[in-house]
C-alpha cells in the first residue's frame, strides 16, 4: 500500500505554509495581543480569498471538496504559525457538519455562512467556551440533547480571561431565540466530537513542532562554556525525545483523517487515539522546550510562550488525554474484534 502523499496534497500544505510564513508571524500575533484584538479581519479574509476557509466545502457548496487526510496537513501548518484565527477548530467543523445538521439549522447557517466567508463559532460539552463571538455571525451551541443556532444579536454574551491572549473565549449569560433541533441528535454528536478531536490533534502536532524548532535554534545559539547548548549530551536528549514523540503521533493523526474520509466505523477510536498521542507530544514539547531555554521560554520577551499558551489550550479541548484514554477504553472493552496492533489501529 502506498501511504506517500499526493502532490496536491503537498501542494495545498505549501500554499498555506508560505501564507502563514509572511501573514502569520510572531510580531503580527503580538501585536493583535497589544490592540487586544487577535481576531485579523484582513488575514481571515485573505485566507477566504486563498480558498482555505471553504476547502472542505463540496464543490457543489462552492468549495473545493478537501478530504480529511488533505485538511490534517493543513491543519498542522496552521498550528506551526499558532494561527489565532480559529479556521481549523471552528470553521472546517462547521463545513464539515453543514451536510448532516438537521435542515431547519443547516438552511439558516448556510444563508449566514456565506460558504465560509463569514465565521461562525462552535461550542460543545468538551469545547464549552466559544471564540470570537464579537467577529461572528452566530453559533452553533450543543448540549447533552440537542444542537441549537444562535444568531449573535439573540445572544448576550461576555468574554472571560484566556490562558492564552490569542483565543478569545466566552461564556453566554442568556439567549433570546434559538433554532433547535433533536434529529439524528446522537450521530451528529459523534460526528463533530472525532472532528473536534482530530483538528485539535492536528494542531498540537503542528505546535509540538514549532516549539521544537524555536529551542533547537536557541539549544545553537546559545552559548555555555565556550561552546552552544545544543552541542551538550542532556539538551540532545531532550530535543531528540520530543522529535520522536512528534513522529509516533503523525501516523495517528493521518489513520484518524484517512478513516473519518472513509466512513470506518471505528473512526471514533482513531480520533481519540489521535488526540491522546498528539497531546502527550505537546506536553512533552511545552516541558522540554522549556528547560532547554533554561526557565526563560515561558517569559514575554521569547517567542516560545506564545506557542506554548496554545498548546495547553489545545490539550484540554475537545477532550484531555483522561477522556481520550476513557474513550479507547471503553470501545477496545466492548468489542468482540480480535484486538492488537494487526486489528484495532
Amino acid at each position: 500500500m502506498n501511504f506517500i502523499f499526493t502532490e496536491d496534497q503537498m501542494q495545498f500544505k505549501d500554499a498555506i505554509k508560505s501564507f502563514l510564513t509572511d501573514e502569520c508571524t510572531p510580531k503580527s500575533i503580538r501585536e493583535g495581543w497589544d490592540a487586544k484584538k487577535s481576531f485579523n479581519l484582513d488575514r481571515w479574509q485573505s485566507l477566504f480569498e486563498l480558498g482555505v476557509l471553504n476547502s472542505n466545502l463540496p464543490e457543489d457548496k462552492d468549495g473545493l471538496g478537501m478530504n480529511q487526510v488533505t485538511l490534517a496537513l493543513m491543519v498542522e501548518e496552521i498550528g506551526y504559525a499558532g494561527l489565532p484565527e480559529p479556521a481549523a477548530e471552528q470553521t472546517f467543523l462547521v463545513n464539515d457538519l453543514i451536510s448532516i445538521l438537521p435542515k431547519n439549522i443547516s438552511k439558516v447557517i448556510e444563508d449566514s455562512f456565506d460558504a465560509g466567508a463569514k465565521f461562525i463559532s462552535l461550542a460543545h460539552p468538551s469545547a464549552p467556551n466559544p471564540l470570537f463571538l464579537n467577529e461572528s455571525a452566530g453559533l452553533i451551541l450543543f448540549d447533552d440533547s440537542e444542537c441549537k443556532f444562535i444568531t449573535k444579536d439573540d445572544m448576550d454574551f461576555e468574554m472571560i480571561p484566556s490562558n492564552d491572549p490569542s483565543r478569545e473565549i466566552y461564556k453566554i449569560n442568556s439567549i433570546k431565540n434559538a433554532i433547535s433541533s433533536t434529529e439524528n441528535f446522537q450521530e451528529l454528536n459523534s460526528a463533530v466530537s472525532a472532528r473536534g478531536a482530530l483538528m485539535t490533534a492536528a494542531l498540537l502536532i503542528g505546535l509540538a513542532q514549532k516549539m521544537i524548532d524555536l529551542s533547537s535554534a536557541y539549544a545553537l545559539d546559545r552559548t555555555q562554556f565556550g561552546k552552544p547548548i545544543g552541542s551538550f549530551q542532556a539538551v540532545k536528549h531532550m530535543l531528540a525525545d520530543v522529535a520522536v514523540r512528534i513522529e509516533f503521533a503523525k501516523p495517528a493523526v493521518y489513520r484518524a483523517a484517512y478513516s473519518l474520509s472513509e466512513n470506518n466505523p471505528k473512526s471514533a477510536l482513531h480520533c481519540a487515539h489521535a488526540k491522546l498521542m498528539s497531546a502527550q507530544a505537546a506536553e512533552l514539547a511545552c516541558k522540554n522546550s522549556i528547560q532547554v531555554h533554561g526557565a526563560m521560554g515561558y517569559t514575554w520577551e521569547m517567542d516560545l510562550h506564545i506557542y506554548m499558551r496554545k498548546a495547553w489550550s489545545m490539550m484540554a479541548c475537545w477532550g484531555n488525554e483522561d477522556k481520550q484514554q476513557d474513550i479507547i477504553f471503553k470501545t477496545l472493552s466492548s468489542s468482540s474484534e480480535e484486538l492488537g496492533v494487526l486489528y484495532t489501529f
